[in-house]
């Protein structure tokens, strides 16, 4: 009798699990359904079915037992669905930067009408990683460098939400399998190099900044060769690339991170921020200004030397520039006492490139309030060493030196000289050759119109404009 019952009751397991997993299949299937969710009147009932199946599978992550009698014998099935739904061309959305403060006007931004379906299967497949009972062994066999690939392919989405999802779910995976950081790592190099050397925009920077910048503080002491090569390739050309500001927050934080972590590194990021200076971008140049500053306080004294020329020609050529936020940022090192103790230590370079800048702006400045910052600061400059200031004036007015940096004419001759030659081999060889049209001339340097400067240089002097 009880035989009979223990098989009756088998029986009915049975049916109950091949029920609840033919059920369970039947939301895989419905969530795999892809519809047209730009007309919203098109297959009402098949979004409606799909929406509640993403929904139910979610729930079903909530239950352990669940978990282990439906969905790990199910995993292949579960992933197919979400490779399936994530994996698309992303839409091209068309997002205003402008806010309602700038223009007066609200900005209605399109959003993706297929993002609420989307939002489901992303909370689904970030429940999942973040499982107990889905083990590495079981996961990582589907974390393949393609998926990873096609992955951050997805970053450039022009949803903040999905770019959020993105990053938490790459995150969870990169803690969880250890045995695919070293690919997921490479996969990322990848995506910024493709960045710095062939595109210009990329939306997802600030995101996988923000997970690198968990991963470098990871990192152990002293610093591997491969994580010293990442710094060097990717996190010090990442900032010449032309929308870095809209990165720059998450960008800076890797830069110190990697600082504390090495000190040495210091004069390497100096040389970088010095090489990629911005031109004609107020916006980077601030910004290059804050990070200059930071830097310096990590520097170490006895390896800044060879620096203290292209430094301080830098923070001149920004004081002495019209645009007002540069000007005073610049002028916020002064306030620093380790760069006033480079000031003295140096002051026979800085003081003849300083000197003539700060007491021409201090008399002419055209804001009254940086002017009063520059009148102070002469008398700073006095007060470090007199002598040595008014001998960088008698230079100054001796050698008619100003605050612009001498144009290498020399160097410039040279260039077009084998420019000239150049041209005359090619037309003796090619019939009809036309020399192209240089963008500047020797008689016509870039200096002669940027109104950065207020001087023009004239072969070997400098002359009031």
């Amino acid at each position: 009798m009880n035989t009979k019952s223990s098989k009756k009751d088998k029986r009915v397991k049975g049916s109950r699990s091949k029920s609840a997993k033919e059920g369970f299949l039947k939301k895989i299937d419905a969530a795999m359904k892809v519809y047209d969710y730009a007309d919203e009147t098109k297959e009402v009932k098949g979004k409606s079915e799909r929406l509640s199946a993403i929904n139910e599978l979610q729930n079903l992550l909530q239950d352990q037992k669940t978990v282990s009698q439906l969905i790990i014998p199910n995993l292949d099935s579960c992933m197919q669905m979400i490779e399936k739904n994530i994996f698309r061309c992303l839409p091209n959305i068309k997002k205003s930067n402008l806010a309602f403060s700038e223009t007066g006007i609200d900005q209605e931004e399109e959003t993706d009408p297929a993002w609420p379906h989307l939002q489901g299967i992303y909370e689904f497949f970030l429940q999942l990683i973040m499982n107990d009972s889905i083990e590495v062994k079981l996961l990582k066999g589907y974390v393949t460098p393609e998926f990873v690939g096609r992955f951050l392919e997805l970053f450039d989405s022009e949803e903040a939400v999905e770019r959020d999802y993105l990053k938490n779910i790459l995150h969870k995976l990169y803690a969880k399998l250890v045995p695919r950081r070293k690919m997921i790592r490479k996969a990322i190099n990848e995506a910024f190099y493709q960045l710095i050397h062939e595109g210009h925009k990329f939306n997802g920077a600030s995101e996988l900044l923000d997970i690198l910048a968990s991963i470098i503080s990871g990192f152990a002491v002293p610093l591997r060769e491969e994580h010293v090569i990442f710094f060097n390739n990717i996190i010090i050309p990442l900032h010449k690339v032309q929308t870095c500001s809209e990165f720059f927050e998450q960008l800076l934080r890797c830069s110190m991170l990697f600082l504390t972590k090495d000190k040495s590194l210091a004069i390497t990021l100096l040389r970088g921020l010095l090489k990629y200076w911005p031109f004609a971008n107020c916006v980077k140049e601030t910004l290059f200004l804050t990070e200059l500053q930071e830097v310096l306080e990590i520097v170490d004294d006895d390896k800044i030397g060879d620096l203290v020329v292209p430094l301080f020609r830098r923070i001149v050529r920004c004081i002495g520039g019209t645009h007002l936020q540069v000007a005073d940022r610049a002028m916020c090192f002064f306030e620093n006492d380790y760069f006033l103790t480079k000031l003295r230590i140096y002051k026979d370079v800085t003081f003849p490139m300083l000197v003539p800048v700060i007491v021409e702006l201090s008399e002419n400045h055209w804001h009254k309030i940086l002017q009063e910052s520059l009148i102070a600061l002469k008398v700073i400059l006095k007060e470090i060493d007199s002598a040595a200031f008014d001998e960088a004036q008698q230079i100054s007015k001796t050698d008619d030196r100003r605050f612009i940096v001498k144009p290498n004419v020399e160097k410039r001759n040279g260039l077009d000289s084998k420019w000239e030659r150049l041209n005359t081999n090619l037309k003796s060889t090619s019939a009809g050759f036309t020399p192209p049209d240089v963008p500047f001339k020797s008689s016509e340097l870039i200096s002669s119109y940027n109104g950065l400067y207020r001087k023009i240089y004239d072969k070997e002097k400098f002359i009031n404009e």
